[in-house]
């Protein structure tokens, strides 16, 4: 009976110790990670409240991923439509100095160059890629350049979003259709369609020659008034992708102090429970070592 006692005592100073190892164990962990919750059983609850909150924070981190691409991508093709009408307001004061009957044919020859100029300068900045080499106004079609030599468009009227918040969708390209051609169903009132009009006629002047210059004046103020209208759509975009990046970065802040409330250690109540475990661990340790030197333990043994 004496054996069967000592050996009990035994057992349990044993499972003693090494619970009180466990407990230190993991107060230890805790310190060294700065973490509260190290499993699921710690805290089921709060456990289950930061798998959320993380897998939140994840989506609100791609978020302002997505819209620093998207503002790059903007704000390249505000600069492009920039530049495009730049030209076209260069095609409007050379089509007004053609119109001058003081000019001759070899004047007129020379403007018509510097028009054949302009429309190659167009041409490539239909075709700008983004910083992914991606072509900006061919639609859904981005790794399909939109207008061939000619000026004829090969994309498609796609136009690319991102998400840039829980309820907010932000539209991040144009199609060359809607801007370079002012009426999508005829390809002949395009842009490259009037400045090569515009420069036949320089180089082999018409009947209506003056007919021919106001009617161009005309499509040219209406090519400049569209690429306006695009870029300024293209600003109302970077200003709601910039006033959503900083509602993002709100609300990350908050999400990030919650999850440090709902998880971080207390590090001055772990460092008392480490100090708690440790001298409970060396009791139970000077328990067990005077267990051992018991007699009756020798002779068990």
């Amino acid at each position: 009976m004496l054996r069967i006692a000592t050996s009990l005592i035994y057992q349990q100073s044993s499972k003693a110790i090494n619970d009180r190892q466990v407990a230190l164990a993991k107060v230890q962990q805790q310190l060294a990670t700065g973490n509260r919750i190290l499993d699921h059983a710690d805290d089921p609850v709060g456990s289950a409240r930061l798998l959320g909150l993380n897998e939140e924070l994840g989506r609100y981190n791609q978020y302002q991923r997505n819209i620093d691409l998207a503002s790059g991508r903007l704000n390249v093709e505000d600069s492009t439509l920039g530049d495009a009408g730049d030209l076209l307001q260069r095609a409007r004061e050379l089509t007004l100095q053609a119109n001058n009957d003081t000019l001759n044919t070899e004047d007129r020859g020379f403007i018509a160059t510097e028009i054949r100029q302009l429309h190659s300068q167009m041409l490539n900045l239909a075709n700008t890629r983004d910083g992914d080499g991606e072509y900006l106004f061919a639609g859904f079609k981005s790794h399909t350049q939109p207008f061939d030599a000619s000026g004829n468009y090969q994309g498609d009227q796609g136009q690319r979003s991102i998400q840039a918040g829980s309820y907010l969708d932000v539209p991040v390209g144009d199609s060359g259709q809607k801007v370079f051609e002012t009426d999508p169903s005829d390809p002949t009132k395009g842009v490259f369609a009037t400045l090569d009009t515009l420069a036949d006629e320089l180089e082999s002047p018409s009947a209506n020659f003056h007919n021919v210059m106001a009617d161009t004046l005309t499509r040219l103020d209406q090519h400049f008034d569209n690429l306006n209208a695009v870029r300024t759509e293209v600003g109302v975009r970077l200003k709601a992708l910039d006033d959503q990046q900083n509602t993002n970065s709100d609300f990350v802040v908050h999400l990030r102090e919650t999850i440090s409330d709902v998880g971080d250690l207390d590090y001055p109540e772990a460092a008392t429970r480490l100090s708690y475990a440790t001298f409970v661990l060396q009791a139970a340790q000077q328990s067990f070592v005077s267990i051992q030197n018991l007699s009756l333990f020798n002779y068990m043994r």
